[in-house]
C-alpha cells in the first residue's frame, strides 16, 4: 500500500514496455481482469494538435448540461492529477495513492501471469477508468496518448470520435507521411458511429473514404469557421453564421472551439447558445497561448503544425510588437522547421535546456537560425533575462510541453 505520493508515482513513471505494442489485447485484458464496466457514453479525442483544448470546450458545455464529465487527458502541463479529472477537479493524491497500490499489486499479479508488464500509459489510464467507475460519472472525454489505432485508449467502445487535426509528429511511430499518420488517428472510428473532424482540405476525401467504409457518419468544420480576429484578449470568430467569444487565444482556439460546439449539437440538439457562450469563455487550459504574466506568453507549440499555428495567432494578436523567444525542444523533433517559422516573428532567441533524456543540447540550436541568440544552460536563467525585456516586447516561451511545464512552475512558484 502506497502512502507517499511521490514514491507512488516514482513507481508508475518506471514501468516499461517490455516490446512495443502491436495490438490491444493487454489493455482488453487488464479491463477483463479488473471488471471495469463502462457504461456510461464516451467521446474519444485523436489529432495532432487541440486535443486538450476542444475536449476542455466539450467538458465545459457538457457540465452546463448537468453531466458528471470524466476527462483523461496527456500529457501534463500541472501536476501528474490533470490526467485524470471529474468535472473541474483533479483527482485527489489519496486516490492516486488509493488506485496506484491496487494497479501495483495487480501488475505483479499480471507480470507473474502472464510473463509480461503493465507500462505507465496504460496504468494511468486503467487507474483513470477504475476512478470513473467508483465516482458514477455520466459522460467521458478521452483523450488518445499516442496516435489512435493501437493507442491504449481505442479499447474502448465510444459514442462519438473526435479528430482534431493531421500534422507532423511521432514519425518514428506513425509514419512519414500525412496520410500514414492519418491511418494511426482514424483508427479510432468505430463502425456506425459519428466521426467530428477539423482536419484540413487536403485530407478530406480521405476521411471520407476511411469513414464511408466503416459506416460511420463524418461531420467537416472547417469550411464553416471563419472571420478569425482579436477583440481586446478575447478570439471572435463565426461558427455556422453565429458570433463566438473564447478566453483561450491562438487563431486555432476557433476551429477546436467549433470542433466541440459541433459534439455538442450531437449530443444534445437543443443545448442553447447562451450555455455554450458560456462555457467557451470559461474554458481555460495551461501552457496554449498562455498570458501567464503581462506580455509573457506560454505556448505548448511541440510540433511543425503546432509551431505554424503559434507563428499565424502572434501575427494576428501582435502584428506591430518585438517578440522574443526562449526556446528549446526534444531532439526528435522537426526543430529546423520549427526554427524557420519562428525567424519569422522574433528578433532574438534565449536558447535553453531541460533535465530530461530526450533534450537537445543548445549547441544544435546555433545553426539552425538566421536570428542573434544567446545560450543557456539552465532554463531559469534564460526565463529570468529574457523577462526583463517584456515591458518593451512579447516574450514567448515555447518548443515543448515539458519545457512548459517547467517553465510554468518556476514562473507561478519559485519567481512570483
Amino acid at each position: 500500500m502506497f502512502k507517499d505520493i511521490s514514491i507512488a508515482l516514482d513507481w508508475l513513471y518506471n514501468q516499461k514496455k517490455l516490446k512495443p505494442r502491436d495490438d490491444l489485447s493487454r489493455i482488453k485484458k487488464c479491463i477483463e481482469l479488473l471488471k471495469i464496466k463502462t457504461p456510461y457514453k464516451i467521446i474519444h479525442i485523436a489529432g495532432t494538435n487541440g486535443k486538450g483544448s476542444t475536449a476542455s470546450y466539450l467538458k465545459n458545455m457538457l457540465m452546463l448540461d448537468d453531466k458528471k464529465v470524466g476527462f483523461f487527458v496527456s500529457p501534463y502541463v500541472i501536476c501528474f492529477n490533470e490526467r485524470i479529472q471529474i468535472n473541474d477537479e483533479y483527482i485527489s493524491d489519496s486516490n492516486v495513492l488509493k488506485y496506484l497500490s491496487i494497479l501495483k499489486k495487480f501488475s505483479a499479479e499480471y507480470q507473474t501471469k502472464f510473463n509480461d508488464t503493465i507500462p505507465f500509459f496504460e496504468l494511468t489510464f486503467l487507474m483513470a477508468l477504475l476512478y470513473f467507475q467508483a465516482k458514477k460519472i455520466d459522460i467521458a472525454i478521452i483523450e488518445c496518448g499516442l496516435g489512435g489505432l493501437l493507442d491504449a485508449t481505442n479499447c474502448l467502445d465510444t459514442t462519438v470520435s473526435v479528430i482534431t487535426n493531421i500534422g507532423y509528429d511521432h514519425q518514428a511511430q506513425l509514419g512519414s507521411t500525412l496520410k500514414e499518420i492519418a491511418n494511426h488517428k482514424l483508427g479510432i472510428i468505430k463502425k456506425n458511429r459519428p466521426c467530428f473532424t477539423g482536419v484540413s482540405s487536403e485530407l478530406k476525401e480521405y476521411f471520407k473514404t476511411y469513414a464511408v467504409n466503416l459506416s460511420a457518419p463524418i461531420t467537416f468544420i472547417e469550411e464553416e469557421v471563419n472571420n478569425i480576429h482579436y477583440n481586446a484578449n478575447q478570439l471572435s470568430f463565426c461558427y455556422k453564421g453565429k458570433s463566438y467569444m473564447t478566453t483561450l487565444v491562438g487563431s486555432y482556439q476557433a476551429y477546436n472551439a467549433s470542433l466541440a460546439m459541433a459534439v455538442m449539437e450531437y449530443l444534445n440538439p437543443n443545448f442553447p447558445k447562451t450555455l455554450t457562450d458560456l462555457a467557451l469563455l470559461n474554458t481555460k487550459w495551461p501552457g496554449r497561448f498562455e498570458e501567464i504574466i503581462p506580455n509573457v506568453i506560454l505556448d505548448g507549440a511541440h510540433n511543425l503544425d503546432g509551431t505554424f499555428a503559434l507563428v499565424n495567432s502572434l501575427k494576428l494578436k501582435y502584428p506591430n510588437r518585438h517578440i522574443k523567444v526562449v526556446f528549446t525542444a526534444l531532439k526528435d523533433k522537426a526543430i529546423k522547421d520549427m526554427l524557420k517559422l519562428l525567424d519569422e516573428i522574433t528578433d532574438f532567441y534565449f536558447f535553453t535546456t531541460i533535465d530530461d533524456k530526450r533534450a537537445t543540447s543548445t549547441e544544435i540550436f546555433k545553426s539552425l537560425t538566421i536570428k542573434p541568440y544567446k545560450l543557456f544552460t539552465n532554463y531559469k536563467e534564460a526565463i529570468d533575462l529574457a523577462i526583463n525585456f517584456r515591458d518593451s516586447c512579447i516574450i514567448v516561451i515555447t518548443g515543448s510541453l515539458h519545457f512548459i511545464s517547467q517553465a510554468r512552475e518556476f514562473l507561478i512558484n519559485e519567481r512570483s
